[in-house]
């Protein structure tokens, strides 16, 4: 009897494996029951067949929605791709003839597509609702459901298109002038198609938001915004920086302070630590306590002879290049073409890699630490001037798990950077959150400058949890940030982010950072950070010093005062005698 119980469980098990294997192996592509957090898959079609900043800047669109992204080229996409997917999208960046694959490529993929810019008409026959035509110029835009509500955009070109009949427009946009408007992004059943070639953050914001309806995101229309006070160096003057922080915590206000922890003379090379301004790094510890969060600027934000706080620490702007050689060596980059083979050029690719990955640890770890060591703690980063390479980001993913600011999309010209109209994690940042700057800053010679952040702000508004941030340098006064705050304030649906409110880690050697119910909590191995540099027991020795003068002094004061009241006790006594 018990041998026959084990044969029918045996046999169970097996029915079930079985069943399990059936049902898998059988779910249609692009189910959406495959999991719960949507799976996408990016085709692209680019200049050279390799990610650029176009298709970063769709990466840090879709990453609002899901972890799980992955771009592959059209020239090495395969049926199998598609397995599991839930969201597929087709960027065509440029005007190119798709492999012959494409015509069936996609007949048993049943989820949501999208897809972008030129060659949708070799898509098999999923896009033959829409009929290519040619380009035009557009500089307004609006959805359909909202025709009052135009939204002005730097001026581009689209895509004209024809549509059938049953194709619903979701997006359309003219010229000024014009009357006639034409389709942007057009809907049909789970398809869609939008008519543009380039996506950036300012001209995709609508995209951005319609991004919410093809995620089936129910994301709150709440702004979530920031201020950061800017470049925060040993030399900065301290009263400016307390003045507006006294401001932001009288507001309840929650902000970011960006720190450079080191101030190099251009001229004379000294270097100015926080140590050596005890004053702003008192008011840096008040700010910390009373609301504000540090964020990591650099170590010295400057590089060859460049000045702290102009100077491009992670890039080398005079030859538009990373940073591959020290300062003071002339490097001249070689391509491909002066190699043997091609093993040869990534080689020497590799070794460039690996100088600027060294380069970037060094500075970031002695920043960390170095900041620790005086009692702040740095919960994000930001690069000097948002410039840094795509192997910097992955160098800076092993540090911080947040980033701030904008970033640069392109290694081959650091002016291509742009932003994102929300928070996001992209996948070519390699897990760390992209708190992006949406607003710009103050800038000192443009008397309308506030009034021109606000405009952005009315556009950032159009994707219900458009991002509001900005920053502003505490040298130009009280006065203008006062003015700024509260044009900020006036924002609708306005949530400003504590850093120390979001879950984050730092990590460095012998120091690791993270948040936990609003607060920093720390754990540091501070023997190990003493001995990493001379300079760190020699702070709190000076500290001990001057408290132990201070001491002395207090106790001097005591005993003098002491002697007076004696003496005066004494004389007093001895006129009582005499009289």
């Amino acid at each position: 009897m018990g041998n026959s119980r084990g044969a029918i469980n045996k046999s169970s098990v097996l029915f079930v494996i079985a069943t399990v294997l059936i049902f898998w192996l059988n779910v249609p592509t692009g189910s959406a029951d495959i999991k719960d957090e949507a799976k996408v898959l990016v085709i692209y079609t680019s200049r050279d067949g390799e990610i650029d900043e176009y298709q970063r800047s769709l990466d840090m669109l879709i990453s609002h929605f899901t972890n799980d992204v992955t771009f592959i080229s059209s020239e090495e996409v395969e049926k199998n791709d598609l397995r599991n997917v839930t969201h597929l999208f087709y960027y065509g960046q440029v005007n190119a003839r798709l492999p012959s694959t494409f015509v069936t490529l996609f007949d048993d993929y049943s989820g949501t597509f999208v897809a972008i810019g030129y060659n949708s008409d070799q898509l098999g026959d999923k896009f033959a609702f829409v009929t290519p035509l040619h380009e035009r110029e557009v500089n307004k835009l609006n959805l359909t459901s909202n025709k009052e509500d135009v939204f002005d955009v730097i001026s581009q070109n689209i895509i004209h298109i024809e549509v059938t009949e049953d194709t619903e427009i979701v997006i359309e946009g003219k010229k000024i002038g014009d009357i006639i408007s034409y389709p942007i992004l057009v809907k049909n059943e789970n398809h869609y198609f939008y008519a543009v070639d380039s996506i950036s953050s300012q001209k995709s914001i609508l995209f951005g938001e319609i991004l919410h309806d093809i995620f089936n995101a129910n994301h709150d229309a709440k702004h979530p915004a920031y201020i950061r006070l800017e470049d925060i160096h040993p030399l900065v003057d301290p009263e400016n920086v307390r003045q507006i922080a006294e401001i932001l915590k009288e507001k309840n206000i929650p902000y970011m302070v960006a720190v450079i922890p080191v101030y190099t003379n251009p001229i004379t090379r000294e270097k100015h630590h926080f140590s050596n301004s005890p004053e702003l790094l008192k008011v840096l510890k008040e700010m910390q306590k009373d609301g504000g969060s540090i964020v990591l600027h650099g170590y010295t934000h400057q590089f060859r002879e460049s000045e702290t706080g102009e100077g491009f620490e992670f890039w080398d702007v005079e030859n538009n290049t990373p940073v591959y050689a020290p300062p003071d060596e002339t490097i001249t980059l070689q391509n491909e073409n002066d190699f043997n083979t091609k093993a040869e050029y990534e080689s020497y690719i590799r070794n460039l890699q690996e100088y600027e990955r060294e380069y970037i640890e060094s500075k970031i770890t002695r920043g960390i630490q170095e900041l620790v060591n005086y009692g702040l703690y740095p919960l994000a980063f930001e690069a000097p001037h948002y410039t840094m390479s795509q192997n910097g980001y992955t160098v800076i993913s092993e540090y911080f798990s947040t980033y701030v600011g904008q970033i640069q999309l392109s290694d081959n010209d650091w002016e291509i950077m742009d932003s994102t109209p929300y928070i996001t994690s992209p996948s070519f940042l390699n897990g760390m959150q992209l708190l992006p700057e949406t607003l710009g800053y103050v800038r000192p010679d443009d008397p309308d400058a506030i009034q021109n952040m606000m405009k952005k702000a009315e556009g950032f508004q159009h994707t219900k949890d458009g991002m509001l941030a900005a920053f502003y340098h505490p040298y130009l006064g009280v006065e203008r940030f006062v003015k700024l705050i509260s044009e900020m304030e006036k924002l609708p649906n306005i949530t400003w982010i504590d850093l120390k409110q979001t879950d984050l880690w730092v990590k460095a050697d012998h120091v690791e950072i993270y948040t936990e119910n609003g607060e920093i909590k720390a754990d540091i191995n501070r023997g190990g950070l003493l001995l990493s540099s001379l300079d760190f027991p020699l702070f709190h020795f000076k500290k001990f010093v001057g408290l132990v003068i201070w001491g002395m002094a207090i106790v001097g004061g005591i005993a003098v005062i002491a002697f007076i009241l004696f003496t005066i006790f004494l004389q007093s006594r001895k006129t009582k005698m005499e009289g």
